[in-house]
């Protein structure tokens, strides 16, 4: 196997990479909504799809729980086929949530990537 690719996990072309990366993404005008995510889309400058996810303390006050979400909406990611769209993804929580449901926030986030992913 070659250097920087790996079997399982995100590897390094399918994340953002330096401070204020998120920021040209989050000013963008496209926006999926759903209950508890809201999917930020931008078309990607370079070859491969880009993901990123901004959890906040107001959203998890646990580091734990932050890191949590963050690992599974990676996997949520890279296993899904929006991987291979060409598109940068910035995913940012709506409210304060019960990692009781981080489930169902995982299962809207996979549903959003489908709407995203669907030709308009």
């Amino acid at each position: 196997m070659s250097r920087g690719v790996r079997r399982e996990g995100l590897s390094r072309r399918h994340r953002f990479r330096g401070r204020d990366c998120f920021r040209p993404v989050l000013r963008g005008s496209r926006k999926l909504s759903g209950n508890l995510v809201v999917l930020h889309l931008a078309r990607s400058a370079t070859p491969q799809s880009r993901f990123g996810i901004s959890v906040g303390r107001r959203a998890a006050k646990s580091s734990v729980d932050r890191n949590r979400v963050k690992r599974r909406a990676r996997e949520v990611f890279r296993r899904h086929d929006i991987k291979r769209a060409q598109v940068d993804i910035v995913v940012t929580l709506t409210s304060r949530f019960d990692l009781a449901h981080v489930d169902q926030l995982l299962q809207e986030l996979a549903q959003l990537m489908d709407r995203a992913r669907a030709p308009s």
